[in-house]
């Protein structure tokens, strides 16, 4: 079928047929950019809707316009949208909105400026400086929003930027030129599509450069609209509106025993940073560097770190964030060499790179898990606990031994909130509900019907829109939902009324793990705060009071599979291009031994009805890749458009080494392969059909071209006894 219309093609010569005029095409194209910039700036959330639907359409609008009327000069009408884009601006600058930040108030007056760059088309100052306009958009755009619509949009952007360019140029030359009413023929589409393989690379470099810079995006979040998940060392519950969920992965993990590695990914705590002193709004920790974490103590390996060994491989991600995170249990730190001098340990037992510049960095982590549901393990009755606390030491020497001092600060209550009613109330229901008088009560139990307490009345989610006033109050009182913070600092508020020694923590709570990749994969939106309490004799055990948010899968199984082999993709060439070595090449094929593919094609819950327009792009997406290959494979000869007889010739002259150089026309060519000795009958021949496809108005019949080729096949490329040219037999009115 692909033969028959590339031949039906070739017949009629519709390469040459005439599509579409150079001004029309610069307006088509500049309505295409417009269109792909502001659904890149919708996706990512970053601005409010009044300013980008006015944009949106005075843009568009503009475009339309100046396209109907080129030839006219109206300024009036340009004079209200230079009045509509300075109002766009007052909205940026002093809209009422919950909050403003750098971020939207930039991206805001950039939506301002760019309707007024386009009130004016003929000027090619302002366009260019419109292109820069949609540039600092796009990038403004993917910097706040990390998915993979995002990058997709960014894709089509990059295209569509890439053809806007390309029309500008022409038609800015074609305006001094007088000629503007050029017309592009299909030949230049074709050209144009071919480009797009090179797109695509260009694309694929920009998918791996720009979650890096996302870093950038960290300071600029939307506060007062959307706060994004991640890690903090310091928790503040005074804030506002909802909490997006971010994507980015921080980190991959990797274990020698895949198979432990696979069922501890949703369960996994890797602690990062311990809170423990609260002053009634903001979580703070307050521990001080105190050593090299290759000397301290507690770091070291022994034989108890032999016990049910395990050994994970950590690779993070470029972050301001300084912590190095730890799973639970007793573990030994390998950092690398170069970091050795830059890693301490607090005194609260919290690991830091101690650098100010964001590098990506890999450490191994040797460990015995800790024991599950250690909570458990606290039987003794509060009473009695309380009791043993009083004889703490003055000092410690261990990073998880408690002093009398640290006692005190653990089991602080602020007297802002210790003597509400809202708060005594809340303590009275759990207490209420315990077995039997709290002081008799065993520890452990406390912890569990705490936990019980959230699970049974209140609802874990990140979609509640707070007011920022007083949020714990509200989380206790009237809303019953929020997130882990709240349900944590409730927690170790009670428990510290108690007597109960309690300070959080701040770290990741598992992950997903990629099947193709065999890693564990972290990301922000898994960002997670629990609780930790004294345990004597054991030290500090980990409590998690937070219900678990039901996971609603809102992909398509072909979207998750995708996402999947990019996220694989993505972490192999970040370890094996750009962080390669020895060590990693060893790696890279014990990966892709290991790789298994058949869960990818696990397409039952596929179909035409729940996933139509994914297969539909993706069938669209393979016969369009197919096609372009087909091109690619037979224009490797540098004859656009030469006829298939000619170009079996070329690659027999190829095969002989002669080839056309790609700055020559055809009947230079033809005359120096007279001149290097070719058979002049073969090389009369090839010019005379060719010439008469080109230039006649009558080309050669489907019957005429199958007897040239025939023809052309079965003469030599030399004649013998021939040493030189005898004379020209070229025509000479073909110059083309």
């Amino acid at each position: 079928m692909i033969k028959k219309f590339t031949r039906w093609f070739n017949e009629h010569a519709l390469w040459r047929r005439p599509v579409i005029d150079v001004q029309n095409f610069y307006y088509f194209s500049w309505q295409a950019l417009i269109a792909a910039t502001f659904a890149m700036v919708g996706i990512s959330r970053s601005t409010t809707l009044p300013p980008l639907l006015a944009s949106l359409v005075l843009c568009l609008g503009s475009v339309f316009i100046y396209r109907r009327v080129a030839n006219r000069n109206l300024p009036h009408l340009r004079m209200a949208g230079y009045l509509i884009s300075a109002l766009i601006g007052v909205w940026a600058v002093f809209g009422d909105r919950d909050s403003k930040d750098i971020a939207s108030t930039s991206m805001e007056l950039l939506l301002a400026a760019l309707p007024a760059l386009l009130q004016n088309m003929k000027v090619q100052r302002r366009i260019f400086a419109a292109m820069t306009v949609t540039n600092l958009l796009s990038i403004g755009a993917i910097l706040l929003a990390n998915d993979l619509n995002a990058y997709g949009t960014f894709l089509i952007f990059i295209m569509a930027m890439a053809v806007t360019l390309n029309g500008t140029r022409m038609y800015f030359l074609s305006v001094n030129a007088g000629d503007s009413a050029e017309r592009l023929t299909v030949n230049y589409f074709f050209n144009l599509v071919r480009t797009v393989p090179l797109g695509l690379l260009f694309g694929a470099m920009i998918f791996y450069w720009f979650p890096r810079m996302n870093e950038l995006a960290i300071d600029l979040d939307l506060v007062g609209v959307k706060s994004r998940t991640g890690f903090s060392n310091e928790i503040s519950l005074k804030g506002k509106g909802q909490i997006e969920e971010s994507n980015r992965i921080n980190m991959w993990i990797s274990a020698k025993d895949m198979d432990w590695l696979a069922n501890q990914a949703s369960s996994l705590y890797l602690r990062g940073t311990t809170l423990d002193r609260f002053d009634g709004s903001t979580w703070r920790n307050t521990g001080v560097l105190s050593q090299l974490a290759n000397q301290a103590p507690d770091l070291r390996p022994n034989k108890a770190h032999q016990r049910q060994q395990m050994e994970l491989s950590f690779y993070r991600e470029p972050t301001p964030v300084k912590e190095v995170f730890t799973p639970y249990g007793l573990w030994h730190l390998e950092m690398p060499s170069r970091l050795n001098q830059d890693v301490f340990a607090d005194a609260n037992g919290n690991i830091t790179l101690n650098r100010d510049e964001s590098t990506r960095y890999q450490y191994d982590v040797r460990f015995s898990p800790a024991t599950p549901n250690a909570v458990d393990g606290l039987t003794i009755p509060l009473g009695q606990y309380v009791e043993s606390l009083k004889s703490l030491p003055a000092t410690k020497k261990r990073f998880y031994e408690l002093t009398a001092t640290e006692s005190a600060l653990y089991k602080d209550v602020p007297d802002a909130i210790a003597g509400q009613p809202w708060f005594k109330g809340f303590g009275e229901k759990i207490s209420a509900i315990l077995p039997g008088p709290v002081q008799v009560v065993s520890v452990g139990m406390i912890l569990r019907t705490t936990q019980r307490f959230f699970r049974q009345n209140f609802k874990s989610s990140l979609q509640v829109d707070f007011k920022g006033e007083d949020n714990l109050k509200d989380f206790l009182t009237t809303r019953n939902e929020g997130h882990c913070e709240l349900f944590s600092t409730a927690s170790a508020l009670y428990l510290r009324s108690l007597g109960i020694p309690v300070r959080l923590v701040s770290g990741y709570l598992g992950g997903r793990y990629n099947f193709v990749s065999r890693m564990l994969e972290v990301p922000e939106k898994h960002a997670h705060v629990w609780l930790e309490v004294f345990m004597p004799g054991s030290g500090w055990i980990q409590f998690d009071p937070t219900p678990l948010i039901v996971q609603t899968a809102s992909n398509s199984v072909l979207e998750e599979n995708l996402g999947i082999v990019v996220n694989a993709m993505r972490f192999w060439f970040t370890r094996y291009v750009i962080d390669y070595d020895a060590k990693g090449q060893k790696e890279l094929v014990m990966t892709v031994s290991r790789i298994d593919m058949s869960r990818l094609m696990e397409f039952r819950n596929l179909s035409w009805d729940g996933n139509t327009a994914e297969l539909g792009l993706l069938t669209v997406i393979l016969l369009i890749s197919v096609w372009l290959l087909i091109r690619i494979i037979t224009r490797e000869d540098r004859l656009p458009d030469a006829p298939k007889y000619y170009r079996a010739a070329a690659k027999r002259l190829m095969a002989g080494g002669y080839k056309k150089e790609k700055s020559e026309s055809y009947f230079v060519f033809h005359k120096r392969l007279i001149e290097e000795g070719l058979n002049p009958n073969l090389v009369t021949c090839m010019h005379q059909a060719l010439e008469r496809d080109l230039y006649s108005p009558t080309s050669l019949s489907r019957i005429e071209q199958r007897v040239v080729h025939k023809t052309l096949r079965r003469m030599p490329l030399k004649l013998r006894g021939r040493t030189h040219q005898q004379s020209d037999p070229l025509p000479q009115k073909a110059r083309g």
